[in-house]
Order: structure tokens, then C-alpha cells, then sequence
């Protein structure tokens, strides 16, 4: 009795994975019956109504040529620009209040606002903005968001830091412009730099930041000055020294921290004076805020041609054009189940 129990066990066992995977089988089986008798349906109902989708075919590659013909083609461009005191918002919102201005019918606003003719203001359809994400950036991100998921931090928490961290430490950004007429580019890239310059944040922290340049440029160079005449002592004393024969020096040259060393005074020279040549050099370039790549003029349309917008305006028609076969079925289902029920 002891060796028949596990014996039955076992067969009950088999029966029952018998038994789950004919129902497995029997599930998939229906599933692909299914889906065979939808695409059946769906070809029946498109040879029912071939003539309606036919119609709505035509209709849309006519209106898509239609609206080709009668909207204006428009280009695009784009300039990278940047600033080390850009963020997300403070672009965003600037562009924002262009786009604003872009919808008024009177282009008279957009055209004070960016200080260019009233002509080129009315040629320009609307702005947008992307932050300029190196390959190094997205590597740290990366990594970052590897050792927070290590740490087991929560995807919610880590999107917010991976958020705020592409708001705050993007400094450099690719602007797009739209226009109607190619040919006010040029114009349109002077005044747009003028526009983000003269930012009250932006252009106030660019004022500051060049003061301090050249209060420091000053001050490299007078203690420039200073080392060359130290420097220009420790000639004479060396060619003093120099001329007594047999003759020896006591003198000791003695600093605030002990004896000083004259190959010292050398070496701090060339260091400010590389300090000076760094400071010159962003002052010059403007690398707190400088325009990096400009806008580039292109012949052909950004705008859909006519093949383009007839292809997209025939699949919106097709799918207004199945849209009213399903409310038709289904209008139909619902007369034949309400015939059924009342007549019964």
C-alpha cells in the first residue's frame, strides 16, 4: 500500500500538466483563430464599403494638395548659442514670448521686441529651442542613473534628479527659427543674438563678469611689473657680485616666509603672465555668453512638398473613412439586437 499511494500521486500529477498544457495550446489556438477572423472581417467590411474608401482616398489627396498649394511654404534654420548663465526656463520662456508675439496679426510688437522691420517680422512663423547635450554629458547621466539604481533609489526620485540635472547644467542651445522668406536669415540672426544679450540676467551678470576681467587684468599687470623690477634687481646684484674677483657676498635675499629663492621670482612671472594671457583671451572671445554656430540659409522648404501632404492628408481620410464604417456596424448591431428583443 505504502509504494501504490505515490504511485497514483504521480499519475494524478501527469494528468493534470497533460491537462494544462492542452488548455494552453487550446488558448493559443483561439487567440489565432481570432486573429484570423478579425483580418477575415476586416477584409470583408473594406471590399463592403470599397467605394467609400475609394472616396475618402481621392478626397484626401486632393485636400493635401489643396492645402500645399494654398498654405505657404516655410524654411527652417537653427544657431547654437551659448551662455554660462543660459538655463531651460530662462530660454523657454524667452522663446515663449516670441512664439506669443508670432500669433498677433499685427507683427508690430515682434518686430520692436527683436528691433527689426515690420516686413522681416511678418516672414517669421514661430521659434523653438533643444539644450545641445554633448556625448560626455550623456555618458555621466548615465552613469549617475546606474549607481542610483545600484543604490535602489526609486525611478520616480531618479527622473526628477536626471531632470533637474538637464535644466541646470545645460549652458549651450540649438535655436530654431521658421520663416516664410528665406532671405531675412542674415537679419534675423543679429537680432536674435541681441535679443538673448541683452537679457536684464544675462546682460547684468556679462557686465559684472567683464568688469571683474579687467580689475584683474590690472592687477596681473601690476604685479608684473613689480616681479620685472625685482627681477631687473637680482640682475644687478648678480653682475655686481660677478665683477668681484676673489671676493665673496654675504647678502641674503629674505621674504615674508623665509629666504627667498631667485628662480622663484622667474617662475611666478611666466605663471601670471599665463594668467594674464587666460584672462585676456576670455575677455575677448565672450565665452560667458557667445554665439557658437549661425544660422545657415537653405533652398529647400522645411514645409511638406505636395507628395508628402497628399500621403499624410489620404491616410487621415482613410482613417475618418473606417472611423465611419465602425459607427455604421455598429449602428447596424444595435438595430438588429433591438429588433430581436422588442419583437420577441
Amino acid at each position: 500500500m505504502s509504494q501504490q499511494i505515490p504511485n497514483s500521486e504521480y499519475r494524478e500529477d501527469e494528468i493534470d500538466l497533460r491537462k494544462l498544457f492542452q488548455a494552453i495550446g487550446k488558448g493559443f489556438s483561439n487567440v489565432g483563430k481570432g486573429i484570423i477572423n478579425a483580418i477575415i472581417r476586416i477584409k470583408r467590411t473594406t471590399l463592403r464599403y470599397r467605394i467609400l474608401l475609394i472616396a475618402m482616398l481621392i478626397v484626401g489627396v486632393i485636400a493635401g494638395a489643396l492645402f500645399t498649394e494654398v498654405s505657404k511654404p516655410y524654411y527652417r534654420t537653427s544657431m547654437v548659442i551659448s551662455s554660462d548663465y543660459f538655463n531651460s526656463r530662462l530660454v523657454d520662456n524667452s522663446l515663449e514670448k516670441l512664439n506669443s508675439l508670432c500669433k498677433e496679426n499685427d507683427r508690430s510688437g515682434l518686430a520692436q521686441v527683436l528691433n527689426i522691420n515690420k516686413e522681416v517680422a511678418e516672414n517669421i512663423k514661430e521659434f523653438d529651442y533643444e539644450p545641445m547635450v554633448s556625448e560626455q554629458d550623456v555618458v555621466d547621466v548615465e552613469v549617475l542613473k546606474q549607481k542610483l539604481e545600484e543604490l535602489k533609489v526609486k525611478d520616480t526620485d531618479i527622473s526628477k534628479v536626471i531632470d533637474q540635472i538637464n535644466i541646470e547644467n545645460k549652458n549651450s542651445y540649438i535655436i530654431s527659427v521658421y520663416v516664410y522668406d528665406n532671405r531675412i536669415i542674415d537679419n534675423l540672426q543679429n537680432a536674435l543674438v541681441a535679443y538673448f544679450a541683452n537679457n536684464p540676467y544675462i546682460k547684468n551678470r556679462v557686465r559684472i563678469n567683464k568688469d571683474n576681467q579687467l580689475r584683474l587684468i590690472d592687477k596681473l599687470q601690476a604685479d608684473i611689473s613689480q616681479l620685472d623690477s625685482l627681477k631687473h634687481a637680482f640682475n644687478l646684484n648678480l653682475k655686481a657680485n660677478a665683477s668681484r674677483k676673489g671676493e665673496t657676498t654675504s647678502n641674503v635675499y629674505v621674504g615674508e616666509s623665509g629666504a627667498l629663492n631667485p628662480t622663484e621670482v622667474y617662475t611666478e612671472g611666466v605663471s601670471l603672465y599665463r594668467q594674464l594671457l587666460s584672462v585676456r583671451k576670455e575677455m575677448e572671445l565672450g565665452s560667458d555668453f557667445e554665439l557658437i554656430d549661425g544660422f545657415t540659409v537653405f533652398s529647400k522648404p522645411e514645409s511638406p512638398g505636395y507628395l508628402k501632404a497628399s500621403a499624410f492628408s489620404a491616410l487621415i481620410f482613410l482613417g475618418l473613412a473606417y472611423l465611419i464604417i465602425i459607427i455604421i456596424e455598429t449602428n447596424r448591431y444595435l438595430n438588429k439586437v433591438e429588433k430581436e428583443r422588442f419583437n420577441s
